[in-house]
């Protein structure tokens, strides 16, 4: 029989019992959104379509990418008929 030594002992034992647990910061979920795109401004939510003024120009929610069906939403000029665009 081997016979271990006194320090040998004490270092694996430390080592066996030594747990490291480690947390991470909560993650918040927001189930009450839905899972549609929006776009935002003045930290609100808009829907597709619909239209806002920044200074004197008027923009619309719009997709992103015309060719996307599902894709991100973003924010593009209103287009006004020729008569009815500011001078």
């Amino acid at each position: 029989m081997m016979k271990i030594p006194g320090w040998a002992l004490l270092v694996l034992s430390t080592s066996l019992s030594a747990n490291t647990i480690s947390t991470r910061p909560p993650v918040e979920l927001n189930i009450a959104s839905s899972l549609e795109p929006v776009c935002f401004y003045a930290d609100q939510r808009y829907s597709r379509g619909s239209v806002i003024e920044m200074g004197k120009q008027l923009f619309v929610c719009e997709r992103e990418q015309s060719f996307e069906q599902n894709g991100r939403l973003s924010w593009h000029p209103f287009p006004l008929a020729p008569e009815h665009k500011p001078q």
